[in-house]
């Protein structure tokens, strides 16, 4: 891709937005960034980058400067029906989303990780895993880690291992994966999108420039992933609890996670004992993680090491400490309501959760039933609350804070020993915090600071 001299806007001046701008300069280009944060903070961050002299921005908002461009790169964060994106369509000037741009600049096989929940989870251990056959291995996407990155650094034996989001496939073009991975599909983001279908069909997107080249993994306990499958044009691989027929898969099986090759050999990878990572949505993730990699070339041999040492990500389900016998769990990556009820049901109980934030508007009707069942007691903060309070009036015992300082505090002064005080917001983080990993490391500050009862 050749972008000597080449105009492109940025819309978005946080990770993706900061890490495209620099490939794209050190490539030629000449950059404009648009954000809406203060001119004084757009130039603060500018000048951290390195950035300040070398693009042009505006602050404030999104003007049509934006419009005098060859393409504009959009942020995640930045939904694609702004007033400037719908002149640049209305212009024809193409809008790329920053994991388009960055695949090609890119080189080497992709591993690309989508779905509800779990992506996290499952794109660090199939890097892991990975890490252990390869020498050249790329973590990054929605992970946290822009694409854009590093993508100048690939070469045609690396490997690049990519969580994305929704937010990401919207805007792609010629983006596909070599061995694409849903790892499953729950309610979520209704913020943005105005239907449930809408939401999945902007995850489906991952398959849009898949061919019988690629292979996309499925998770065989989902009808929805059994129906879509009749519409791919891509090889399906699956993973699941259910009796899989069709081939490759991996499966739990007499206690061991079993890999059946696509002539029905079954091969034992390690026992269901041996993850240090707990709980049934952990089973799915190492499933379909081992899958990939195998797929993509990693010895089955070489996969129970890894299991037995990794213990999880940074946020989620959390073990931060234990404070006069309470102990205190950071899921701050629970987002939404699934999230949420996965982390309720693998707590340990009695239980006081803390939720809230920004609303996305999923039905609650599930996550009311869990806390039923799971929770002694509920503290609810943020923009949130109200909604949240309403439907669990008479459900648990209720208490309100402000914000997550006072949400810790009550926490702690209404535990007794061996209790669990949960933090799975079941709410995106926008409303009080940039995003979920500077919540949870709050989090965790605030139980540091506890003092001994």
């Amino acid at each position: 891709m050749n972008l000597k001299g080449k105009k492109i806007s940025i819309i978005g001046a946080a990770k993706s937005g900061l890490a495209a701008a620099k490939t794209l300069y050190e490539s030629g280009a000449s950059i404009f960034i648009s954000d809406i944060q203060s001119e004084e903070k757009l130039k603060n961050t500018l000048s951290k980058e390195d950035l300040l002299d070398k693009v042009a921005y505006e602050a404030y908002g999104n003007t049509e400067k934006v419009l005098d461009s060859d393409f504009i790169v959009l942020s995640p964060g930045v939904r694609p029906d702004i007033p400037v994106l719908v002149k640049a369509t209305e212009k024809n000037i193409p809008i790329y989303s920053e994991i388009e741009i960055a695949y090609r600049l890119s080189k080497g096989k992709r591993l690309v990780v989508t779905g509800s929940n779990g992506k996290t989870t499952t794109t660090t251990l199939l890097s892991l895993f990975c890490k252990e056959q390869f020498d050249k291995v790329f973590l990054g996407g929605n992970i946290g880690i822009p694409m854009m990155s590093f993508a100048t650094q690939t070469t045609d034996d690396s490997v690049q291992v990519l969580e994305v989001s929704s937010f990401q496939l919207e805007t792609i073009c010629d983006f596909k994966p070599d061995i694409g991975i849903i790892t499953n599909f729950f309610e979520n983001h209704l913020d943005r999108y105005p239907n449930y279908k809408a939401y999945i069909d902007a995850k489906k997107n991952i398959a849009l420039n898949m061919g019988s080249d690629q292979c996309l993994i499925l998770n065989a306990d989902q009808q929805l992933m059994r129906e879509m499958k009749l519409s791919l044009k891509c090889k399906t691989a699956w993973f699941g609890r259910e009796i899989i027929d069709e081939k490759p898969a991996v499966t739990i099986k007499n206690n061991n996670y079993i890999y059946i090759d696509k002539d029905g050999k079954e091969i034992i990878l390690f026992d269901v004992n041996a993850p240090k990572l707990i709980g049934a949505h952990n089973q799915e993730n190492i499933m379909c993680a081992s899958l990939a990699a195998i797929l993509a070339g990693v010895e089955p041999k070489k996969l129970e090491k890894v299991v037995r040492d990794f213990s999880g990500v940074e946020h989620r389900l959390e073990w931060v400490r234990e404070v006069s016998g309470v102990n205190f769990i950071n899921d701050s990556k629970g987002t939404n309501c699934a999230a949420s009820i996965t982390a309720l049901k693998a707590c340990k109980m009695p239980l006081i959760l803390i939720a809230g934030g920004r609303d996305k508007g999923t039905d609650l009707t599930e996550w009311v039933e869990t806390i039923r069942q799971t929770a002694r007691g509920v503290i609810l903060f943020g923009e949130a609350k109200d909604r949240f309070r309403a439907s669990l009036e008479g459900v648990v015992p209720l208490r309100t804070a402000q914000n997550l300082e006072q949400s810790v505090n009550i926490a702690y002064q209404w535990a007794n020993s061996g209790d669990t005080v949960l933090l799975s917001p079941a709410c995106s983080s926008y409303d009080q915090y940039p995003n979920f990993e500077i919540r949870g490391k709050h989090f965790k500050e605030l139980v540091n600071n506890l003092s001994s009862k």
